[in-house]
């Protein structure tokens, strides 16, 4: 892949609160096409291993490609750390669906950088793909989505650590991109907790009336490939797909920064690239 041929603008995505960082990708700045928005995960970020690299082929393969961090994520991206710890620990699963909104609203205005034909497709990875999943019905313009290693649950906690997070307010762990010991604020889960029904990724899935690829590492460690099959237990009208990539986890065998990318991340792209030029091409 030539990545030179791939033109890469910077954007800032305004609104309500801390604005949304993108980097926006094309092979044909002049014409029109249709719009792939591509969201990380939990510690994501739109610089973060093989996003740029799934970014520019997707642009390769006729699509403008817009590839965010969100808004709360605390990260640098110029150096990939964690410099805004309090940002980080405030967080909630509906400021990044608020997110999502706003830059699926700004890919349709006249503020998005090339011209832009209707349908719009979606890719997230991890905690991505469930908040692309719970957005993508309040946008018909939203015809395609592919979700990698997506969990199927956001209460991932035991009963004995939520009750110990609500003592002391905040759910401390340490990661190598932060210099001091990172926390999520209680409110992250009370957020969850109120938004039940609306947070019932499974449900969100089986009510999709568009296509929805499903990619999950057959040794994924922090998402099992069960969460992965929890998207097929409910009846849906949309086309479904599981496709489980054998003998990796949950970034397809990549670390940060990426070298070259491997053969997991290889078939995980060309399902994926695959994917939206039968769903949207033509759409």
């Amino acid at each position: 892949m030539n990545g030179s041929k791939v033109l890469t603008v910077d954007a800032v995505i305004p609104g309500d609160g801390i604005p949304v960082p993108a980097d926006v990708r094309t092979a044909a700045k002049d014409s029109m096409r249709p719009v792939i928005v591509i969201c990380p995960g939990f510690l994501g970020y739109r610089r973060w291993g093989f996003f740029p690299w799934i970014s520019e082929r997707l642009a390769l393969a006729g699509f403008h490609v817009v590839t965010i961090s969100f808004s709360h994520s605390g990260t640098d991206d110029e150096t990939g750390m964690i410099t805004r710890p309090a940002e980080f620990a405030s967080n909630k699963v509906s400021t990044e669906l608020s997110d999502l909104d706003r830059v699926l609203r700004w890919t349709g205005s006249s503020a998005f950088p090339f011209p832009a034909s209707t349908p719009r497709g979606l890719l997230g990875h991890s905690r991505g793909g469930s908040v692309s999943i719970l957005t993508a019905n309040s946008f018909p313009e939203v015809r395609s989505i592919v979700t990698w290693s997506t969990p199927s649950r956001l209460d991932r906690y035991t009963a004995r650590r939520k009750k110990e997070w609500k003592r002391t307010g905040t759910l401390e762990f340490s990661d190598s991109r932060s210099l001091v010991p990172l926390h999520l604020d209680y409110s992250y889960y009370e957020d969850i907790d109120s938004n039940r029904e609306r947070y019932d990724v499974p449900a969100a899935a089986a009510a999709l009336k568009i296509p929805h690829l499903v990619v999950h590492g057959e040794r994924d460690a922090a998402v099992s490939i069960s969460e992965a099959k929890a998207f097929f237990e409910l009846p849906g009208s949309g086309e479904r797909r599981l496709e489980t990539i054998k003998g990796c986890g949950h970034t397809f065998g990549v670390i940060h920064p990426l070298v070259k990318p491997t053969p997991s991340l290889e078939k995980a792209a060309s399902l994926t690239v695959e994917w939206f030029a039968s769903t949207l091409a033509g759409v």
